[in-house]
């Protein structure tokens, strides 16, 4: 009687903590009751914000203008006046060539002019002469002809008096032409001197534009040939950021758009920058599209070569539904969020817009008020049962 009594009470106790067992001869059947696990999240509510959206690239810095120091002359260098990082004005000189030989050439060019513009002046003399001589036989056959047609004289003094004045006439032209090979010697003579004058001051190879020394490349003693590269002067103030936009976000861009430049991570100094250029052809390879942000950097502290951060701010966008970056998981093309259905997490597709200051823009697949899941989110699966915790 007892033994009856304790088996009942054995089978309610078990059924009320984890199962019934059900004994069948020898045989036992074990009927499990699990509890749901439930995963703690924190949510945020789908809200309408006014954004101010912004776009995130890495950039790499580059002058605003570059010129190459290079010679106009051949030369050797006799002296090189600067060094790497050294800052100088347009035409400072930066590199001296030997100029013996050309000062050489100038002496020979000056006396060669000067032979040249004598021999001008003696058939300038001799033209003048050339014209008197004309004159006075053209007046001797006037005479004579006169004479000759009054009977007075042969036609053979006529004749002599025609080829006195023929050869006079041949003499001036002769003499003109003359004068115009020793005008036309002159100038070629000018034009030596003058350029051999120019080569001697190209012996100076000048800043070509203002800004800072780099990629020194010259030694003392070279060969330097017209239009070896010796050297860059870089213009830094302003510097350029240059970034590489894809090409479904260059709608997003215009210029004079104001951007944030920062160098060396989120503990860098920001600089102010413009949209300066934004070029008209997209790379064929990658489909991106480079701009340059233009940086004022009067204390000249970034240099080309460095890194930077840019962000690109557009202009305000006002009533769009937003909800903490946290809360999204995904990738490009695949964005998911999850929502909280009463104690149950949802997992909804969703297309997303600008990303600004910890939110981002959710264009489809949630609604304002939604109760959307920010933490465990790349853990969560679709129906798992969550609680809210508010800390």
């Amino acid at each position: 009687m007892l033994k009856s009594k304790i088996i009942p009470i054995i089978i309610i106790l078990a059924a009320l903590t984890v199962g019934v067992t059900v004994f069948l001869g020898r045989e036992v059947t074990t009927i499990a009751v699990s509890t749901p696990y439930v995963i703690s999240v924190k949510v945020s509510q789908a809200n309408n914000v006014t954004m101010d959206p912004t776009i995130s690239y890495t950039a790499s810095l580059e002058a605003s203008e570059e010129g190459i120091v290079s010679g106009k002359v051949d030369g050797k260098v006799v002296q090189v006046m600067f060094e790497n990082g050294k800052y100088v004005s347009q035409g400072d000189p930066l590199i001296k060539l030997d100029d013996q030989e050309i000062r050489n050439n100038i002496a020979s060019s000056q006396a060669k002019l000067k032979a040249s513009e004598s021999q001008l002046v003696s058939s300038q003399k001799g033209l003048q002469k050339m014209q008197l001589n004309v004159e006075d036989a053209q007046r001797t056959y006037d005479r004579t002809k006169e004479l000759f047609d009054g009977g007075a004289i042969s036609k053979v003094e006529l004749e002599s008096a025609e080829t006195t004045l023929r050869n006079a006439k041949i003499d001036l032209e002769t003499e003109k032409a003359i004068i115009e090979t020793a005008k036309a010697n002159v100038i070629t003579d000018q034009i030596n001197l003058k350029n051999l004058t120019e080569s001697l001051t190209n012996t100076t190879i000048n800043a070509p534009i203002s800004g800072i020394l780099d990629e020194k490349s010259v030694n003392l003693g070279q060969y330097a040939n017209m239009g070896l590269a010796l050297g860059k002067v870089k213009n830094i103030s302003p510097i350029y950021a240059v970034i590489q936009v894809d090409q479904n976000d260059i709608s997003f861009l215009k210029l004079g758009q104001s951007a944030k430049v920062k160098v060396g991570g989120n503990e860098g100094k920001e600089y102010n920058g413009i949209m300066k250029s934004i070029e008209v052809s997209a790379d064929t390879t990658s489909r991106v599209i480079k701009c340059k942000v233009q940086v004022d950097n009067q204390d000249q502290s970034l240099r080309p070569g460095m890194y930077a951060n840019v962000d690109i701010v557009g202009n305000l966008k006002a009533e769009v539904i937003a909800i903490p970056i946290e809360g999204l998981s995904g990738n490009q093309g695949n964005y998911t969020v999850f929502v909280n259905d009463k104690g149950i997490a949802r997992q909804r597709i969703v297309s997303i817009g600008e990303i600004a200051k910890g939110l981002v823009e959710i264009k489809d697949g949630v609604k304002k008020g939604d109760s959307v899941i920010i933490t465990n989110v790349n853990t969560l699966q679709d129906g798992d049962a969550v609680s809210v915790v508010t800390e």
